[in-house]
């Protein structure tokens, strides 16, 4: 009888244990996160000499962001990346590198001023720890595009990056 018992029990401390591992492993329970935010819809370079940068129109936009949920010990990051270089009307192509941004006026987080990469995403704004609202203006600029580039419509596609990480 004894004989019967045991693998019964052996077999009821493994499920046991399998499921504890179980638990252990799966992440608790995590609300979910959400943020209202507010991007530029489009930026223009009026480019007037090719020897020369070129600010962008508007002078200055705004990143804002609202009704931020993250989960505790997280915040919000905004980066971005452009999908490849200019498509020009023909000829060669401004690269997407020519273009840079600059943070001011940070409200509830920290701007950083960076340049497009069509490889990686580069932060724009990270929001500090608890803060559920907040912006940041950001100047954008086309570094003289040289020699060699056709006039005309010139675009590029950028892709934002919203993301929940830990700093």
């Amino acid at each position: 009888m004894s004989t019967a018992r045991t693998p019964s029990l052996r077999a009821r401390t493994m499920i046991g244990a399998v499921l504890l591992s179980a638990a252990i492993a799966a992440p608790l329970h995590s609300a979910p996160e959400d943020v209202k935010i507010t991007l530029p819809a489009a930026i223009s370079f009026a480019v007037t000499n090719v020897s020369v940068a070129t600010a962008g129109s508007p002078a200055s936009s705004s990143v804002q962001f609202s009704q931020l949920t993250v989960n505790n010990g997280r915040v919000l990051r905004i980066s971005l990346k452009a999908d490849g270089d200019f498509v020009p009307p023909g000829g060669a192509a401004i690269p997407a590198s020519r273009v840079s941004w600059t943070t001011s006026a940070a409200s509830n987080g920290v701007g950083s001023n960076g340049v497009l990469s069509t490889s990686a995403y580069n932060q724009l704004f990270q929001t500090s720890a608890t803060k559920k609202n907040g912006s940041v203006s950001v100047t954008w600029t086309l570094a003289a595009p040289g020699s060699g580039i056709r006039a005309g419509m010139h675009r590029l596609t950028v892709r934002w990056k919203l993301e929940s990480v830990v700093p």
